[in-house]
């Protein structure tokens, strides 16, 4: 079926409008643009194909977030041991992730919402942050328990089609007790590793729209910039950051549910 080319370039502007807000939360918290973005494209872009939504997120968020990844690391803010362990451990949950939900119909967005909506509950009622963890390798039992949430990460990651993380920071922040800050930039390292794995999983089912993915990431490469800078500022500030993370994933989850609830 041919579509209009006014309508296609209509779709490539709401794609770019919608890469502002992506890349603004991938750089703020580190998480939540995947479920944020996955939405905006079948209910703002309505490209109408949930596979094809799922695919070109992926895409678009793995390009964005190695951008954010090179900034945060120039900060000297990245734990590139804790983040790789847990990135590569993930890459194997990724790929079975997206795998099945190649197989499934893609209507599973209100389990996506329980979940966002579970962790950014935990991650509010928190009354610490996490301590920094020690310079050098991870003690056995915590890089044991990190690489064990990346694969259950990668595996939500792949099957929604989002970046992980909503999920990741917490692992890394409660988990390998890396500070909130320095979890939100390592966090990149695993959404980066999630991304290209699912990414190209679609890609090769035929479900990547390179035009709609290069111009989410255009308007993320400018949002991003601005969400590290807020970041860094939050960061100063106690639990803020912490907060506004977990307020981020509610919000998220409350759209999702109501949009995949409501009537198309």
């Amino acid at each position: 079926m041919s579509v209009p080319l006014s309508w296609l370039q209509a779709q490539i502007a709401l794609a770019g409008a919608s890469g502002l807000s992506i890349g603004f939360t991938l750089g703020l918290v580190g998480g939540g643009a995947g479920t944020l973005a996955v939405p905006l494209l079948l209910y703002v872009v309505k490209i109408g194909d949930p596979h094809l939504a799922i695919g070109t997120t992926a895409v678009a968020i793995a390009l964005t977030a190695l951008v954010n990844l090179i900034a945060y690391a120039r900060a000297g803010l990245v734990h590139w041991r804790t983040g790789a362990l847990f990135a590569t451990a993930g890459v194997v949950g990724a790929f079975a992730g997206s795998t099945w939900s190649l197989r499934v119909d893609g209507s599973a967005m209100l389990l996506l919402a329980g979940i966002v909506a579970l962790v950014g509950a935990l991650m509010f009622s928190r009354a610490h942050g996490g301590s920094a963890s020690e310079p050098g390798p991870l003690p056995r039992g915590r890089g044991l328990a990190t690489a064990g949430a990346g694969v259950a990460v990668g595996s939500v990651s792949g099957f929604f089609g989002v970046s992980g993380g909503f999920l990741s920071v917490p692992a890394l922040h409660l988990i390998a007790r890396i500070p909130m800050l320095e979890a939100v930039a390592s966090s990149l390292v695993s959404v980066v590793a999630f991304g290209t794995t699912t990414g190209l999983n679609y890609a090769m089912a035929g479900k990547v729209s390179v035009p709609l993915a290069l111009s989410l990431v255009g308007g993320g490469l400018v949002g991003g910039r601005a969400g590290m800078r807020m970041a860094k500022t939050l960061s100063q500030r106690g639990a803020l950051l912490r907060r506004l993370f977990a307020l981020v994933l509610i919000a998220i989850a409350a759209y999702i549910a109501y949009r995949s609830s409501a009537p198309r």
